[in-house]
């Protein structure tokens, strides 16, 4: 595998390439059947020690009484982001009324382990912690994890992905001290107008949902957190979010089994811990009205428990939502959901006196006593299922850590990667011809898409406008002339919803200006979000492409610029249908590693904490006074895995060095303009390396020069000198008669140029030589408000011409000689080599921060300074070429006078190291790469 990793800092470049050599590793995985992934056995007697467990429920059985026995069905919500007062309303239901679990809602994680402790320290019983943590810990508190959303995850078709994330949120949530996560949902989301599934389902086809439902819960139940499918007998077909309201599923009894509860009876087939009910109305099954599902008996006793044979641990949905709340007394509804067949009361109101009133109907026979011991029995039996039995306290060491590994975010990346969806690709994606395009990026939702711009912009230069949704429709008018001057939009569309009441985030006049774009310019639509959204676009047809991210975190948009670009490729399939035209599974794969891809060095197996190592380095140079800052970019196999910047253009800057900055890299100009446009001609056959230089450009008055082959300059075994301080002799003391230069150092001398060389401390540019301003004399800029004369160019090629060759085919690094090989390419080309690199390479590379003379497209800001020149233009140099030769000659030459930035140099490693490939194009033949390396 090839390494390369490019270091900027001040005046200097450094440039490595490594190989390593790799054992090769295969890897065998054994895929069976859903069925089988999971046990088949239920939680209940899942354990190896069954007589232990059963030992240990009895002895916990007997020191309860049956009010306590009663207490063990309800779990309390509480939060850790409330105060003393609500925690001690959940310390006393804990102490005196001996609850048996909480579920835990917002929040941070310290505060949560800290209250789970405490709480726990005064249970008589080990409490048993839950959470709604569909997408990780992150969906409820702060500083923590999250995941996509289960639809993303239905776009990957991988469900070994949703096992590893499973598995990872189980982690999580052991080390929060949670043993019970209410997920997967499992709701086939068949209802596009579905207000509160939606993306929380894997999708609308039964098989999908099912398979990607196994495997999440075979990943919690893997790793010892108890699985909860919801929400039967099935959501995904209503109109009403039943926080809010009580919905009703109309389909028959036919419907229900072949449909919505389809999912249910498969994973309760493989082994599912428990099942949650959903607060709604389902006429086939129970024809009273006023019952929803998670009160009837009809629905949990007869159609769960009974016809599916669900043995595990059945929860109401929450107990406080409009849904049910609306309709009965808090006491009611927990006595009604109990005599239903619920095991476990979830976020139940008025505890106390549903207590109270739970006892006294035990005691009037209205419940048997029985009836409660077996619920007690099976929370117990779970208690000891996640290690209750064996209780200790949460640590708070490393909690943070713990919850936000990088392994985490390389998971998420990866799901990210294999879920983004190309809806249509009119032959547009990966973009290709760099150079050709003008293109405009239009960020709807303003401040909603830095990631993705600041992603798009490391591919090539582009102009960022911003609107909101709710603009004025003269606001998307006059941005609709301000793109008149593009030929390629990237529409952002950042400010989804994934509600359809809300139009999934997409105002009517954003619909038509979109609509109105589209016919005059190809416009590539990128919308983070839901699928859904593609039905309130206006003839969406008529888009060069349509890419559906599902959300709009930072990794989604950094991975959808990558995809437009071909850093990665596009896999996802579509886990709905939108029209007949978008159905699901629809998805357009396009070509990956077309371009540089960026990634997290876990990633590609690189530790972060080893490159804390380069980061100390670049911070102890800064330090130690070695550089004011640089920028630092490593690539294996084409991916970006550390690109970072460091410290300040300047000591006494203000603003911190970034990674678009661009720095004067030297005699990386040979290697980054002058080598590949002899790479160029020689695939051309317009020169050939063995010939003599004197074929391609006059010195018949030098023979010694002339007969300098062009492959031996490239090989710096020419015999030419080192370099040549041209500039001394353009200099003149400012004190009368009195020389320039002397051999040793004194006050008056204290410059050294080489040895036995000093320079007088009051010097200056001659007059003959140079001008203050620019004119047609002086037309060739060595600074600001310094120009030296035309002629200068042949006075520097004369002396050279007539300088002394040195031992001619051993090694000896020169300068020269790419002054020879760029005066070849002019006369070849008949074009400036500022002009042949750019056209050539730099714009079709999207490298659009590499250019010689940056001064005249960008800002100063942009440019990173070199150093004070003291001796000859007496200067803060910043923005023209430090070298005094590149300089003298107008800052365009072979050896010296290039700008870039790590990311601009990286791509053009990269082409060589694809033998000649990048961005779909082929620059030279492999052949001709193959002779320059070697």
């Amino acid at each position: 595998m090839k390494y390369f990793g490019i270091i900027f800092v001040n005046q200097y470049l450094m440039k490595f390439t490594f190989m390593r050599s790799f054992s090769a590793f295969l890897l065998v995985f054994v895929l069976i059947t859903n069925a089988s992934i999971a046990s088949k056995r239920n939680f209940v007697t899942a354990k190896q020690d069954t007589l232990t467990q059963a030992n240990w429920v009895d002895s916990v059985m007997k020191k309860l009484t049956l009010r306590e026995r009663i207490g063990q069905l309800f779990m309390v919500a509480a939060y850790s982001n409330r105060d003393d007062k609500h925690i001690q309303e959940i310390a006393d239901l804990v102490r005196n009324q001996k609850i048996g679990g909480l579920i835990f809602f917002q929040g941070g994680p310290i505060r949560q382990v800290n209250q789970t402790n405490y709480y726990q320290s005064l249970a008589k019983v080990p409490l048993i912690i839950s959470m709604d943590a569909e997408w990780g810990p992150g969906m409820r508190l702060d500083s923590t994890f999250s995941y996509p959303r289960q639809m993303m995850l239905g776009a990957t078709s991988d469900s070994l992905l949703v096992y590893e994330m499973g598995s990872d949120i189980a982690r999580q949530l052991k080390r929060l001290g949670v043993h019970i996560n209410f997920a997967p949902v499992v709701d086939i989301n068949s209802n596009p107008q579905n207000p509160v599934i939606n993306t929380r389902s894997f999708g609308e086809d039964k098989e999908r949902v099912v398979k990607f439902g196994l495997a999440y819960m075979t990943g919690l139940q893997n790793n010892g957190i108890i699985a909860c499918a919801k929400h039967f007998p099935g959501h995904g077909d209503t109109y009403e979010d039943s926080h809010l309201a009580l919905p009703t599923v109309s389909h028959t009894i036919e419907r229900l089994d072949s449909i919505e509860k389809y999912p249910f009876k498969q994973l309760i087939n493989g082994g599912i811990n428990s099942i949650m009910v959903a607060h709604l109305r389902v006429p086939s099954l129970e024809p009273d009205s006023l019952k929803p599902a998670s009160i009837s008996a009809n629905i949990i006793k007869s159609s769960l428990i009974n016809d599916l044979g669900f043995k595990g641990l059945i929860f109401t949905d929450a107990l406080n939502m409009k849904g049910i709340a609306d309709y009965y007394t808090h006491v009611d509804i927990n006595v009604l959901a109990l005599k239903a067949g619920n095991d476990i009361l979830l976020f139940p109101s008025k505890v106390k006196e549903s207590i109270d009133k739970i006892e006294a109907l035990v005691k009037s026979g209205e419940i048997t006593e029985a009836e409660i011991n077996e619920k007690c029995r099976k929370i117990l039996e779970a208690k000891y299922y996640v290690g209750l039995n064996k209780y200790k306290p949460i640590a708070l060491t490393n909690l943070y850590e713990d919850l936000n590994k990088e392994t985490s975010k390389v998971l998420r990346r990866k799901i990210i990667t294999n879920s983004l969806t190309v809806v249509s690709n009119k032959d547009i994606l990966p973009l290709k011809g760099l150079d050709t395009l003008k293109i405009a990026y239009i960020e709807i939702g303003n401040n909603k898409g830095d990631a993705f711009r600041e992603q798009l912009e490391l591919y090539t230069s582009l102009t960022t406008f911003s609107i909101n949704p709710e603009s004025s429709v003269a606001e998307y008018d006059s941005l609709l002339n301000a793109l008149e001057a593009y030929n390629l939009v990237i529409a952002g569309y950042h400010a989804a919803d994934i509600r359809f009441s809300k139009n999934y985030g997409i105002t009517n006049q954003a619909a038509n200006f979109l609509f109105d774009l589209a016919f005059r310019k190809k416009v590539i639509l990128t919308y983070f979000g839901s699928p859904y959204s593609l039905s309130k676009f206006f003839n969406p047809y008529s888009f060069a492409s349509i890419v559906i991210t599902y959300d709009n975190s930072n990794d989604s948009q950094n991975l959808a610029a990558q995809l437009i670009f071909g850093g990665i490729g596009a896999k996802g399939k579509l886990p709905v249908s939108i029209f007949n035209s978008y159905v699901a599974g629809l998805g357009n794969e396009t070509q990956g590693n077309a371009r540089l891809s960026y990634s997290l060095p876990e990633e590609i197996g690189v530790d972060s904490k080893f490159l804390q190592k380069v980061d100390s380095i670049a911070l102890d140079a800064i330090q130690q006074g070695v550089t004011p800052g640089m920028q630092i970019l490593a690539a294996k196999n084409g991916v970006v895995f550390y690109h970072k910047s460091f410290g300040k253009p300047t000591y006494d800057s203000q603003e911190n060095v970034d990674v678009r900055m661009l720095y004067d890299i030297a005699s990386i100009t040979k290697i980054s303009t002058t080598v590949p446009l002899v790479m160029r001609l020689f695939d051309n056959q317009r020169i050939t390396l063995n010939a003599p230089i004197g074929n391609y450009i006059n010195l018949i008055n030098n023979k010694d020069k002339a007969s300098i082959k062009v492959g031996d300059i490239l090989l710096h075994q020419s015999g030419l000198q080192p370099w040549i301080p041209f500039y001394l002799k353009t200099l003149s003391t400012l004190v009368p008669n009195t020389p320039t230069l002397a051999e040793t150092i004194s006050a008056e001398y204290p410059f050294k140029v080489s040895e036995r060389t000093y320079l007088h401390k009051y010097v200056g540019a001659n007059p003959t030589f140079y001008s203050l301003k620019k004119t047609d004399k002086f037309p060739l800029r060595c600074s600001e408000n310094l120009f030296a004369c035309e002629g200068i160019k042949d006075t520097i090629f004369n002396i050279i011409n007539q300088s002394t060759l040195q031992e001619p085919g051993k090694y000896k690094y020169s300068d020269l000689g790419f002054l020879y090989l760029q005066r070849i390419i002019e006369n070849v080309e008949n074009k400036g080599l500022d002009e042949l690199s750019e056209n050539y390479f730099y714009k079709k590379i999207g490298m659009n921060y590499t250019l010689y003379q940056p001064y005249r497209k960008f800002d100063k800001e942009r440019i990173v300074p070199t150093e004070y020149d003291l001796t000859f233009r007496k200067q803060l140099i910043w923005g023209d070429v430090h070298d005094p030769a590149a300089a003298m000659m107008g800052g365009v030459t072979g050896h010296a006078g290039v700008f870039s930035n790590a990311n601009d140099m990286a791509k053009l490693m990269q082409l060589f190291l694809n033998g000649g490939i990048y961005g779909g194009d082929r620059f030279f033949s492999q052949e001709t790469v193959n002779t320059f390396i070697n």
